[in-house]
């Protein structure tokens, strides 16, 4: 049953990541990813301190106290000491600042006098620096969608974060050929009305971007959503790619934080207090010893102990529900691999006796249940404390938190949102005017949107679906430019030369379409309008051209029986198949003709050769 989002109280907004197709934000880098091995890594820890008003930041701190070792994988020639923080930022790059303002005007929002560049405080080791800069560059916008006017009250532009590599045993590794790329982030305001509008909602900011001079694939555009419902908190979903999974990821968040809010009035129904779950581990490896899960027993053989607590009032309410949440804490906050608590034991080899034994040990009696960690002492009290702090946050209130997107539309626990108090000016960085010539410029070229491209496209008669097609390829520049240069061609048949075809001689022919450019598309074009091929062979002679890319394509449709029958050679094919088939009617002649030319004539050709021929 879909359930009742208004009734529920429901909030979201959405924030746009999308990567400028340029060079970095703040140095002359090139902004490719890389997989080869790196030339040189760089090792450093990241400390959290407190800012001038005295406070320390909880994100940073929670970062902080993971005590991690990070590793920068960088390259010596696409990486420079910008990159490393080795050497104060370049001026701004003004290219990125016009596709941010673009996007902008797109949206109706209005631009800042000058761009200041902030830095704001981020130390998971993503940002070599310890801060992200970044700068508002318009506010007050708005996005037409099927259900009203979204607001969009930030447009700023910031520079992606280090890409990371692998995580393990804390030691992380980061890879500098992301750091630094130009981001635009389109910010609304939490007037998203259910899952389904959301993805509209990023569909079409997707859209403008991609109006702009953006990258384009898997990682150069990502996501985070804002939810929350009455009675819950605001939650931050990061890293979003796949926007098919949108919806998933908002109706999933919105049926946790329901179920925490239920758990919640379980809890105090059962009498539990935040004093409660103020008790202290108690060892419990003498009980495992001849244990037959082959995690314990791995764990134990390493040195590892069996640590356990009372958890009270929590029977029933853990597996599925309350579970998940204490093991992603235990896991972010601990780094231990996982938890076993009493919803789910007896399982995984540990046995029904070794369950009693621990259960007795805990004093587990009536609502109560109980969570048992295997790891090294000091990792194995640190996981339990953050499961028993956990519990003491399900008697209040769902949790203010960051939380990763995965890739079954699933999320999990980060850190704690960052606080306000993070973003001070940057001193290396001077103000950047906005107005005069540059926002006359930018305003005067604004670059067309996807929806009204499709439009223009079907009045040159494409159809709806095609020319919804063209527009968001990349081939919509080639598809103009073969439209203006050939008008003799009917605009759809350039649109399948360079869309369906392709695809055709793929499937039919094994076509590798790599070793097919753009210039042999022009040429095959080129060919049509010379009434040198019929459309019928496009396909295959896409196919053809792979395999020889090298020779012109008359040479190669003229060598492969490709090229269009001369005038006299389909009469004579005309004149053989009515005078093998003297009652047949114009319909019939025709398919018989058209199978004898193996698709070299066109149609409309041989009905007119047959007109003339029975007048």
């Amino acid at each position: 049953m879909t359930p009742d989002y208004a009734k529920l109280g429901f909030k979201c907004g959405i924030e746009i990541h999308q990567q400028v197709d340029s060079h970095k934000l703040f140095c002359p880098c090139q902004s490719v990813i890389r997989d080869d091995q790196p030339d040189f890594v760089v090792e450093r820890r990241m400390r959290a301190v407190a800012g001038e008003m005295g406070d320390i930041d909880p994100a940073a701190l929670h970062e902080f106290l993971r005590g991690r070792v990070l590793h920068y994988e960088a390259y010596e020639d696409t990486n420079c000491l910008v990159e490393l923080d080795e050497e104060p930022p370049h001026p701004l790059n003004r290219e990125a600042l016009r596709v941010a303002l673009e996007a902008s005007l797109l949206l109706k929002a209005k631009p800042v006098d000058e761009v200041h560049v902030m830095r704001k405080t981020v130390i998971d080791g993503s940002n070599t620096s310890g801060f992200q800069r970044t700068m508002l560059v318009a506010v007050d916008g708005v996005l037409e969608t099927s259900m009203g006017p979204v607001a969009v009250p930030t447009v700023c532009l910031e520079e992606d974060a280090a890409r990371i590599i692998s995580d393990e045993d804390g030691r992380v590794h980061y890879r500098l050929d992301r750091l630094g790329i130009p981001l635009v982030e389109i910010a609304t305001a939490p007037d998203i009305r259910s899952p389904e509008h959301a993805r509209e909602v990023a569909l079409k900011i997707g859209g403008l971007l991609r109006a702009t001079n953006v990258k384009r694939g898997l990682g150069t555009i990502r996501q985070d959503l804002n939810v929350s419902i009455a009675g819950g908190e605001r939650i931050e979903v990061k890293g979003v790619q796949d926007l098919r999974l949108i919806t998933k990821v908002v109706e999933g968040e919105v049926a946790r934080q329901v179920m925490l809010l239920e758990v919640k009035s379980e809890l105090l129904r059962r009498g539990v207090k935040r004093g409660d779950y103020s008790v202290e581990p108690v060892e419990l490896t003498s009980m495992f010893k001849k244990t037959q899960s082959t995690v314990v027993k791995a764990s134990l053989e390493g040195g590892g102990i069996v640590l356990g607590c009372k958890l009270k009032g929590c029977r029933g309410l853990l597996k599925g529900k309350l579970g998940p949440q204490l093991a992603q804490y235990a896991r972010a906050l601990a780094g231990v691999k996982g938890i076993f608590h009493g919803d789910e034991l007896p399982g995984y080899g540990i046995s029904p006796a070794e369950v009693d034994a621990a259960q007795k040990e805990l004093d587990i009696t009536g609502d109560d249940s109980y969570v048992l960690v295997i790891g090294e002492l000091e990792q194995a009290k640190k996981a339990l404390d953050a499961v028993l702090g956990r519990c003491e946050i399900a008697l209040e209130h769902v949790p203010e938190e960051t939380r990763k997107a995965k890739d079954d539309g699933s999320t999990e626990y980060m850190r704690p949102l960052p606080g306000s108090n993070r973003m001070y000016p940057e001193t290396d960085q001077p103000f950047v005017e906005v107005g005069g010539e540059l926002l006359k410029d930018v305003s005067a070229h604004l670059p067309e949107l996807r929806e009204d491209k499709a439009k223009r496209y079907e009045e040159l008669g494409l159809g709806a679906e095609l020319a919804s097609q063209i527009s968001r390829s990349k081939e919509a520049a080639l598809f103009e430019e073969l439209v203006e240069a050939f008008k003799d061609v009917p605009a759809t048949l350039i649109a399948q030369t360079i869309t369906a075809y392709p695809k055709e001689a793929e499937k039919r022919f094994k076509a590798d379409l790599g070793k097919v450019s753009d210039e042999h598309y022009r040429q095959i074009v080129r060919l049509y309008s010379e009434g040198k091929i019929a459309k019928s062979v496009v396909a295959e002679l896409i196919a053809k051209v792979s395999e020889n890319p090298g020779e012109p394509i008359g040479v190669t449709a003229q060598k492969t029986g490709l090229s269009k029958l001369t005038k006299a050679e389909l009469q004579g094919i005309i004149k053989d198949v009515m005078g093998a088939n003297p009652g047949l009617n114009p319909g019939e002649l025709t398919g018989k003709v058209m199978a004898e030319t193996k698709g070299r004539a066109d149609a409309k050709d041989v009905q007119e050769m047959l007109k003339t021929s029975k007048g």
